[in-house]
């Protein structure tokens, strides 16, 4: 590994030049709208509309389906007795062609000369449909579950193919945390476009939902990747004073990418050319491979000079800057004559095992809180994104407005978490979020946006509480065993959020049910958060000696006074709100590292 620290390199060609700001912008693209799409555009692709039995003999008569439904589905009883619609997956057992004959209809007759319809029966028996399902088509033109009739006892299928994506996740996110550790994030980033969006093009194409799932799941392991290796990529370009900027801007890129997803859904109405619109045009993206650079920081790190001296070299001329040639060697010189001299130090080379974070009883304390709070923070969030479809809304309007509301909670978050702390930042936000979704178990069910404000309020606060988060846990755990622990934390919470699809299928019961478990879930999080330390203006721990001590004889009701300064970041941002499973980058850890000891470190 190179002697050369990047970030002083970076004081001699430029923090954030015009370099700088073209690549990153480059980077969002791929980082926020694919990624966007890949996750979330089966809330659309595999949305169940309403749906009720198909009566062929009534089609036979030629009577339309709004006059079908009342005469020949039960209706539905809510917990307490209340009339609650009609049932999506009974009918009654009635030979409708006799009765509707004996009542003077016959196939063919003119709507105007015929009859009224006979009332329904409350008496009749009702029998498990057999003959599919007619569906509104208010919303949708077609989906994988109309086109399939996965609905009633096939039901489980989409929520069980959105599980099988997360399980890809999990294991995408280690290999390919791997692999961009081991041969590059360029090579790590093009890898994943090169196979991702020809894949997630094959699955417009999907014969049978067996196969969709296959495809899902394969798919699954490009996410969060996408997102997180080409900012690490933006991030490492970058200096110290820019990455909180670097941050909040691509988590609101996000937000703006899920938006989109929402009124591409409502313009296409049919999940193949939705399919195609979210997958086709990021062949564009192959021209990258013209334009993207290796990361210089990564290339230092391997020791390879030259190669990150071409970078430098044209970083510098992009933005205005001069400097010599050989440029890296000459400062690879200098620090190494400083090493010999003694005047560089550094804890780096510590070694801490995923055993210590059990052996020392408060960091152990603060893991399990942290690894609970993730879990939480995930299901929620995720859970929130894929539980629009259940508002009683129309789901595009429910799920663009969910996505624009995270925009407002992450500048809020910026504003705040700087001047009242991590901690009761984090607690207040997932308690909003928490007491808004729970709330709606007390509102009558209609008017529907009541429900709706609600579950928007929920997921404002839930937005905002994942910013706060891992920028939480990044600053509580010490230097010598950060990553590691929030590989572990974060691994745990992937499989934490592999239930989530399941509590949104819950809804098919009562519509609020799933928002009833997830604000739960965020209220016993916020309470959990208040046994946490707060790190605002604190010198972050680096050796287990202080990340044992840090925080032992803290105040529950203690909060930040001392004004901060505002020079540095102590640990690189990596947005993790949109996947459970943050990939944490070793390199761009130790990048920072030389930032904790100023008193004042500033995260987002």
């Amino acid at each position: 590994m190179a002697s050369i620290d990047f970030d002083d390199v970076l004081v001699h060609i430029g923090e954030r030049g015009r370099y700088q700001t073209i690549m990153y912008y480059l980077l969002c693209i791929p980082a926020t709208i694919p990624a966007a799409f890949l996750a979330f555009t089966q809330v659309f692709v595999s949305a169940a509309p309403d749906h009720w039995c198909r009566v062929p003999q009534l089609d036979a008569l030629g009577l339309a389906p709004e006059l079908q439904r009342p005469l020949a589905i039960p209706q539905a009883r809510a917990p307490d007795g209340r009339p609650a619609g009609f049932e999506k997956c009974q009918v009654y057992d009635v030979n409708f062609t006799e009765l509707l004959g004996g009542a003077g209809w016959a196939a063919g007759g003119a709507p105007q000369q015929l009859p009224p319809l006979p009332p329904a029966n409350s008496s009749w028996a009702a029998v498990p449909c057999a003959y599919g399902w007619n569906y509104d088509n208010r919303d949708y033109d077609v989906t994988l579950v109309t086109k399939f009739n996965l609905v009633c006892d096939d039901g489980w299928w989409p929520s069980t193919s959105t599980t099988f994506f997360y399980v890809g996740s999990l294991f995408g996110n280690v290999l390919f945390g791997w692999i961009a550790d081991k041969w590059g994030r360029r090579f790590s980033f093009f890898l994943m476009i090169f196979i991702e969006v020809p894949l997630s093009i094959m699955t417009a194409f999907s014969p049978n939902y067996v196969v969709y799932t296959v495809f899902r799941t394969i798919n699954g392991l490009f996410f969060p990747a996408i997102y997180q290796i080409p900012f690490i990529l933006a991030l490492e370009l970058m200096g110290p004073r820019y990455r909180t900027f670097a941050g909040m801007v691509i988590c609101m890129f996000f937000a703006l990418g899920m938006s989109l997803l929402a009124l591409l859904g409502y313009l296409l109405r049919n999940w193949f050319t939705l399919s195609l619109a979210t997958s086709v045009p990021f062949v564009l993206l192959f021209s990258y491979y013209w334009i993207i650079p290796e990361s210089p920081r990564w290339l230092l790190s391997k020791n390879r000079i030259d190669e990150a001296e071409e970078i430098v070299q044209t970083m510098a001329r992009v933005n205005g800057k001069k400097i010599p040639k050989n440029f890296l060697r000459t400062m690879e010189v200098e620090s190494k004559k400083k090493m010999i001299n003694g005047d560089h130090c550094s804890d780096k080379n510590i070694s801490a095992t995923p055993m210590d974070i059990l052996r020392h009883p408060n960091i152990r304390k603060k893991f399990f809180i942290l690894a609970f709070d993730w879990i939480a923070n995930a299901v929620v969030y995720n859970g929130l994104s894929y539980n629009t479809t259940n508002l009683g809304v129309s789901d595009y309007l429910a799920f663009f407005i969910g996505g624009a509301v995270e925009i407002p909670s992450y500048i809020i978050t910026w504003y705040a978490m700087d001047r009242w702390g991590r901690r009761w930042v984090l607690c207040l936000t997932m308690l909003l979020g928490g007491i808004a979704c729970v709330s709606c178990m007390f509102v009558p069910e209609h008017p529907v946006w009541v429900t709706v404000s609600l579950a928007m309020i929920g997921k404002f606060g839930i937005a905002a509480s994942f910013a706060v988060f891992y920028v939480f846990v990044g600053e509580l755990l010490p230097t010598v065993i950060r990553s590691q622990a929030m590989g572990i934390a974060s691994f745990i919470a992937g499989i934490g959020l592999l239930g989530f699809p399941y509590i949104v299928y819950l809804a098919v019961y009562n519509r609020v049910l799933p928002l009833i478990i997830m604000g739960t879930l965020s209220v016993a999080g916020a309470i959990a958060s208040i046994f946490l330390p707060e790190t605002l203006n604190i010198h972050l721990p680096q050796t287990l000696e202080e990340g044992e001590a840090f925080g032992v004889d803290f105040k529950l009701l203690s909060c930040p006074t001392r004004q901060r300064s505002r020079q540095h970041s102590a640990v690189d941002y990596i947005p993790a709100h949109k996947m459970a499973n943050g990939m944490i980058d070793t390199a761009e850890s130790e990048s920072s590292e030389s930032h904790q000891d100023l008193p004042n470190p500033r995260f987002v």
